[in-house]
């Protein structure tokens, strides 16, 4: 079998598949190839106020209404009961301390909880993928796109004139795929960029984590440990729950994501050293987390607990000036501060607006601008997160370092708000906060360091949202864009 179409997408992910619905509605032949079938077991993500701007914008852009209603639970509800989700109300971190109960003598402490939305009806998402890509998918394929699922991609052929031939094949036939462009949306498969040997720039990266993971049935809930714990709740801004909720051990963190099917998505992660052992779910050493294992059973994937050699991966998003990779392709960074949607969203904004720009010298330094972006913004992400686990163990300095990832991405979520449209995600177009945020990481990394004053009046420019607010008690209920 042979197709021509005017862009093949590699990966039908939530994130290749609303590409190919823009593309399609926007009049341009498409093919949308993956390697497995709908639905498939994915890993739970969380969505976050500035993803969900990005989902807007894209929806009224291109005329997607089903992308506004999954940007909010309430509308997400209304429109579509039937695809499960999870209401997400900002983050949860909770400190555990070995063969300890959970406990806090004074509020906040050991807690933290950051508002993302002021109810439930705008609250973000917990996006359980299963159901998502496969409705994502079938939205692309009505609209036209040509899908080949269960095809793996074994040649891709460039010719003089910038096209490409992928070649791809299923157990039962040959397919040849030739298109004027080839986007890359594999996610941390990078099909394409493995195929034709792309330098790898994973060393360049500081975070160095490896991850376990599964979804789980009848995990208990903390809300309810913490109630019958005679912990204070009254002051919680939303309940702890209904957010991406971390727990953070001597040795990294667990999250857990729950979903309204009653699955929750819960994975394990730490740093990865040269002796490190796998990751296990076995927490007899965290009582207060055992016992909500005690009721949970696996539910996926089926061949049990997933685990992750080194999560990084780096190549650069530009192939050639018609082979593009979406940034969840060219880079996996680490679950930590939720940004994998927004990022592979943003650059789902950027590649469709290079595809359907019809002068060549505009398409040109737009992606030129989409490189700098990705960069610039992968390790500005990538500096925050690695500070964070260097001083994990330090609650109070954990919390700093959120604090600065936090200021910079609700900066950023105001300037949507206002109708900008930034080149950058997290204000990593802003070389003076970029130079702070910097600063304040190698000073958070210094053990007897004096980094609150340092670090509190040097974010003053961009802290809207009143962070680092000791009369707060880690309880953060400002919310900028909701």
């Amino acid at each position: 079998m042979k197709h021509r179409v005017n862009v093949a997408i590699i990966g039908a992910g939530f994130a290749g598949s609303i590409l190919a619905s823009i593309l399609a509605k926007s009049g341009c032949s498409v093919a949308l190839i993956d390697a497995t079938e709908h639905p498939r077991f994915a890993i739970g993500e969380s969505s976050t106020p500035l993803a969900d701007m990005i989902l807007r914008r894209l929806a009224k852009l291109y005329q997607l209404p089903h992308l506004e209603a999954l940007s909010t639970w309430g509308s997400w509800q209304d429109r579509f009961p039937y695809l499960a989700c999870g209401r997400k109300r900002g983050f949860s971190y909770y400190q555990h301390f070995r063969n300890q109960v959970f406990s806090e003598r004074n509020f906040g402490r050991h807690s933290l909880l950051v508002a993302a939305s002021a109810n439930d009806s705008v609250a973000d998402t917990h996006w359980y993928r299963q159901d998502v890509d496969e409705f994502l998918y079938r939205e692309a394929i009505n609209r036209g796109v040509v899908g080949l699922l269960g095809h793996t991609v074994h040649e891709i052929e460039s010719e003089p004139t910038g096209r490409s031939i992928i070649r791809c094949a299923t157990p039962q036939e040959q397919v040849s795929v030739t298109s004027d462009w080839l986007i890359d949306a594999s996610g941390s498969a990078a099909v394409s960029a493995r195929l034709l040997g792309q330098q790898e720039l994973t060393e360049t990266l500081r975070t160095r984590t490896h991850t376990a993971f599964a979804h789980y049935r009848n995990l208990g809930s903390w809300s309810e440990q913490l109630r019958e714990l005679r912990q204070d709740t009254q002051r919680d801004p939303f309940d702890s729950d209904d957010a991406a909720q971390h727990h953070l051990l001597d040795d990294g963190w667990v999250w857990m994501l729950r979903f309204n099917n009653g699955i929750t998505s819960m994975g394990r992660t730490e740093v990865l050293g040269d002796n490190s052992k796998p990751i296990t779910h076995d927490f007899t050493e965290y009582p207060s987390l055992a016992r909500m294992m005690a009721t949970a059973s696996i539910a996926a994937p089926a061949q049990g607990i997933r685990s992750t050699g080194r999560l990084q991966h780096l190549v650069s998003p530009v192939i050639s000036q018609r082979h593009l990779l979406l940034p969840s392709a060219a880079m996996t960074l680490d679950p930590l501060h939720s940004t994998g949607i927004a990022h592979a969203l943003g650059g789902v904004d950027r590649v469709s607006s290079i595809l359907l720009t019809e002068s060549e010298h505009e398409q040109q330094a737009a992606i030129q601008q989409y490189e700098t972006s990705f960069f610039e913004e992968s390790y500005l992400l990538d500096h925050l997160v690695s500070t964070a686990y260097s001083v994990m163990h330090d609650f109070e300095r954990f919390t700093t370092a959120c604090m600065i990832y936090f200021a910079g991405a609700i900066c950023c979520e105001e300037r949507l708000q206002q109708g900008q449209n930034p080149t950058h995600l997290w204000n990593a177009d802003d070389p003076t906060f970029v130079d702070f945020a910097d600063q304040a990481c190698v000073r958070l990394l210094e053990p007897n360091g004096d980094y609150e004053e340092m670090i509190s009046e040097g974010l003053a420019p961009w802290n809207t949202a009143g962070l680092m607010d000791r009369k707060v008690a880690n309880r953060y209920a400002y919310t900028a864009t909701k």
